[in-house]
């Protein structure tokens, strides 16, 4: 080992020795300024905790277009305070940082207890058995939130529990970065993931003044924490974050595939689906995208349903409800009800591979037989057998095959049809508040009709062959995108529009003729591609589509193509000119439930009739990707991250920190850095050890290995000799001590296991003990 100069370089030599004392009093080490007098960590004072705070609620309140009301903001915030003033208040107090970043995660724990526990917890705190089944019960219920949800979504109790849960587990690890790691700064790297969250949301507004309020609260948070004042660079680097972040959100589209919004990009962050029918804003977003291929027998292609629309408020369409039962599984599939045994029928065998598309409805040709490839996630809605959907998986990655026997009924089996319904269709019938001029121009339209088959096609026929123009920008231009009444009076005196208002218009105008009419929602039959056997079809966001299904015994849900310039309509679909006393009676047919699903051949009929699921309604935004799936995965996700790269990230800032600090904290900084890292594998000096017997220990440990790094030993010793000059002696180390510090980090790090490196790189165990505890010097 090298023996120590006077000028705290080395000579040969042994062992670790320490030079002569000098005359001059020795200063604490542990107390040591640096040349301005300012201390040499980062404070972490009340200014430091309240800016924190500052940005966590600002950034939480730009989250506002996702979410109802402002309770949900005031509970987080809450937590937040909570969790950030406990720790501060321990801290006053004259406690040690890890204390107090204890006290303010169990202080946390205990209001978010509280605020979850729904009385089940003992002292309305203290969490008990009952509290765990209800955060259970609340769980499933922030699931069906997230898969049907469209923003904003009214925050229930299981999403309030879930957004106060993430909100604690956000602030939680800002305190510990800010406090024990002593890296404020670090903090803003969560509030910037849930500024994020709105970008990934399609249909939903960044709320910039609360991004730019949590930009300039991290900026001030950057100041206080250094002890510096902005600087011109510093402002202009905040607005240009901003500036940047505007830019990114206003031209890049972060969402995913909504399947019932059209939305596509290649991030694949496709999120739940709601069963909504204005698809205008969807369908109006350019860059579509692949959601799926299929490959048919029928070289015609299919519609695929995703999910059928029955209740009609006035306002809006919507599932009917329906509960899935046990037995219900994709091996016991009824065949649709509403089809005469004589009627008949194709067997169409279709292969499907979902792309991006991540829904809880399975897309489908109706009505299905078998559908083969899944898993028991997957069930039938209700008893019509044809919409197919999961309560606990998505259809993304999925690879199926679906057979299913559209009907393709002869002249004579459609005359059969023609008489009057013997089941129970009131469910279909139900609508109120129908403008008179809707009433009236149905009854104009199908004047000459000789039955009500005849009269479906007369209104279809009318849509297509008529005045009508298919254009997506009119009703926004005009001011009825939607698919209540009003949007429908609108649309039939202004003769334009999309999908849905053809699909609307015709069903409800249906209903007022008594025939019992419902909507489904899917996607068209696609593009084809490739050739001879490769020839398969491609179906995209831009193919989502709507159209309207109407009831008649024994033929079931008969699907109709109003659109002008989309679909083909089916073949049989003309009017026969017979009477329907005239009309032979019907064959013997299934009779139907009013959830009955039976389809024809083109738009695939059928879905699952009032056996949908609730919903939150068909509005605009044809369900913008749920937004708290996308809140509650991101915010999710940046915990877990928190948890497993911050404690890595806040040791690797303090070790550059340490190894560029300049006189006269040089090789003080350098010896910590080498003592934590001792502590990091296993291998740390005795506490309260000297300079020299801690050098000494570090050696032994280097010179364990089969083949000692004699450079890492000289340069320990080096290390350790310059520190005593600089601490005892008022010499101030050079710039090599940097280079000693590091070379003996690698030494020590060979020297160690694999499984002590990787222990020490994610759960640093020097971040919770500081280093003024283990060594003389206040190393």
């Amino acid at each position: 080992m090298a023996d120590i100069t006077k000028n705290g370089r080395t000579a040969s030599g042994g062992g670790v020795s320490s030079p002569a004392p000098r005359t001059s009093s020795p200063r604490p080490p542990d107390r040591v300024s640096s040349a301005h007098g300012r201390s040499a960590s980062p404070p972490t004072g009340w200014a430091t905790s309240l800016l924190v705070w500052l940005t966590l609620a600002a950034s939480l309140a730009s989250l506002s277009s996702l979410f109802q009301g402002a309770g949900w903001w005031f509970a987080g915030a809450g937590v937040s305070a909570v969790v950030l003033g406990a720790s501060l208040g321990v801290r006053a107090l004259g406690a040690g940082p890890v204390l107090g970043w204890v006290a303010g995660l169990v202080s946390g724990l205990l209001v978010t207890s509280a605020l979850v526990s729904g009385g089940t917890a003992v002292l309305g705190v203290v969490p008990t058995a009952a509290t765990l089944q209800r955060l259970r019960d609340l769980g499933d219920q922030a699931t069906t939130t997230i898969v049907e949800g469209t923003a904003p979504v009214e925050v229930q109790d299981g999403l309030l529990a879930v957004l106060v849960a993430a909100v604690l587990g956000v602030a939680v690890v800002s305190d510990l970065v800010s406090t024990v790691g002593r890296l404020p700064g670090l903090t803003g790297a969560f509030p910037a993931v849930v500024l994020a969250v709105p970008s990934f949301v399609p249909g939903t507004a960044v709320r910039w003044p609360w991004v730019v309020l949590a930009v300039l609260c991290w900026i001030a948070l950057l100041a206080v924490s250094t002890g510096r004042r902005p600087t011109r660079a510093t402002a202009v680097g905040g607005v240009a974050a901003v500036g940047v972040a505007a830019l990114l959100t206003a031209v890049v589209p972060f969402g995913g595939v909504s399947p019932l919004t059209g939305v596509g990009t290649g991030t694949g962050l496709a999120t739940g689906v709601n069963p909504v029918v204005d698809l205008g804003d969807d369908l109006r977003r350019g860059a579509p995208l692949t959601v799926l291929t299929y490959r048919s027998s029928d070289a015609d292609g299919t519609y695929l349903k995703l999910v059928d629309l029955v209740d009609f408020s006035g306002r809006t369409w919507s599932p009917a409800d329906a509960e899935i039962g046990p037995d219900d599984g994709l091996d016991a599939i009824p065949d649709a009800p509403g089809i005469a045994e004589g009627t008949s029928r194709r067997v169409v065998s279709t292969e499907v591979q979902i792309g991006a598309l991540r829904s809880p409805y399975l897309p489908v040709p109706v009505p299905p037989q078998t559908i083969t490839g899944l898993d028991d996630g997957w069930s039938f809605v209700d008893q019509s057998g044809v919409t197919v959907r999961s309560t606990s998986e998505s259809t993304q990655g999925l690879d199926y095959t679906v057979e299913s026997r559209p009907v393709d009924p002869s002249p004579e089996q459609v005359v059969a049809a023609v008489g009057d319904q013997s089941s129970d269709m009131s469910a279909y019938l139900t609508i109120d508040g129908v403008p008179q001029s809707v009433t009236d121009l149905a009854a104009e339209v199908t004047a000459d009709s000789a039955n009500p088959f005849d009269a479906a096609v007369a209104l279809q026929d009318w849509f297509r062959d008529g005045d009508f123009t298919y254009s997506e920008d009119t009703p926004v231009d005009e001011g009825y995108d939607g698919n209540g009444l009003d949007a429908v009076e609108r649309f039939l005196e202004v003769k334009s529009g999309y999908c849905v208002h053809f699909a609307s218009a015709m069903a409800v105008m249906a209903r007022t003729l008594g025939i019992p009419s419902r909507m489904a929602v899917g996607f068209l039959p696609g593009t084809p591609t490739g050739f001879g056997d490769e020839t398969a079809r491609a179906v995209s966001s831009d193919d989502l589509h709507t159209w309207p299904e109407l009831y008649f015994e024994g033929l079931g849900w008969v699907p109709f193509e109003p659109t002008v310039g989309l679909g083909t309509p089916q073949s049989y679909l003309q009017e026969t000119g017979v009477e329907p006393t005239a009309a032979p009676s019907a064959p013997d047919e299934a009779t139907p439930e009013p959830s009955a699903d039976e389809p024809s051949a083109v738009p695939s009929a059928a879905g699952p009739t009032p056996g949908a699921e609730e919903t939150q309604g068909t509005s605009a935004r044809s369900g913008a990707s749920s937004p708290v799936a996308v809140a509650g995965g991101v915010l999710g996700l940046a915990v877990l991250a928190a948890l497993l790269v911050v404690p890595s990230g806040m040791r690797l800032a303090r070790r550059r920190r340490r190894l560029t600090a300049g006189p006269p904290d040089r090789a003080l900084g350098a010896w910590r850095e080498v003592l934590d890292t001792a502590l990091d594998l296993g291998a740390a000096p005795p506490s309260g050890a000297t300079p020299a017997a801690a050098a000494a220990a570090l050696d032994g440990v280097l010179r364990s290995v089969a083949r000692p790094d004699e450079e890492a030993r000289r340069a320990l010793a080096s290390l350790a000799a310059a520190l005593e000059a600089e601490r005892f002696g008022g010499d101030p180390a050079g710039v090599a001590v940097a280079d000693d510090a590091r070379r003996v980090l690698r030494a020590l790090r060979a020297s160690s296991s694999p499984g002590r490196r990787v222990a020490a790189t994610l759960a640093p165990r020097s971040l919770v003990r500081p280093s003024e505890a283990r060594s003389g010097v206040g190393a």
